[in-house]
């Protein structure tokens, strides 16, 4: 009798470490899907896309520590996007993702390139390279992106690296 207890037992916890494995893994596909989204709205600089990714409560950290809300990185993306010319490419490689229950965080490392004009109105091409933590959370409407915390940036203009900030 002992023994049919503890087979069960261990089925329960094999059927509960299997359906645990496959949920993360839909999870996973459900979050890669949204960065591909992300690449895409930002090569159409489709700002209302990009916002519809983040909850209401969203906060983005910069690698200095300074803490943006939804509200400010919109404005932002906002002046970006109306001097920005032209998304010439947007990659981005998931590097590590780890799930909590309803969250996931997420490392990503990222390649922004566009073009715009400078002070003078010299069109500029500039790169960000930019290594990210993000905290995704399921909600009713899918998984959202509730925090983005830049870890490592570089930015080129022209190919030459802009001195740290």
């Amino acid at each position: 009798m002992r023994l049919g207890v503890l087979g069960s037992l261990l089925v329960a916890l094999a059927l509960g470490w299997i359906t645990s494995a496959v949920a993360d893994k839909r999870a996973e596909q459900q979050i890669r899907a949204e960065y591909n989204r992300t690449v895409q709205y930002t090569l159409q600089k489709n700002i209302e896309g990009l916002l519809r990714q983040m909850t209401p409560d969203f906060l983005y950290k910069t690698r200095e520590g300074q803490v943006l809300n939804k509200q400010t990185v919109e404005l932002l993306m906002r002046q970006d996007f109306a001097r920005i010319r032209q998304v010439l490419l947007r990659t981005t490689q998931i590097q590590r993702i780890q799930f909590q229950g309803n969250q996931a965080r997420v490392v990503t490392t990222e390649r922004t390139v566009f073009t715009a004009p400078d002070e003078r109105g010299n069109l500029r091409k500039t790169e960000i390279r930019a290594t990210t933590r993000d905290t995704w959370v399921k909600t009713p409407l899918g998984w959202r992106v509730k925090m983005t915390e830049v870890l490592n940036e570089q930015r080129l203009v022209d190919g030459k690296p802009l001195p740290s900030r």
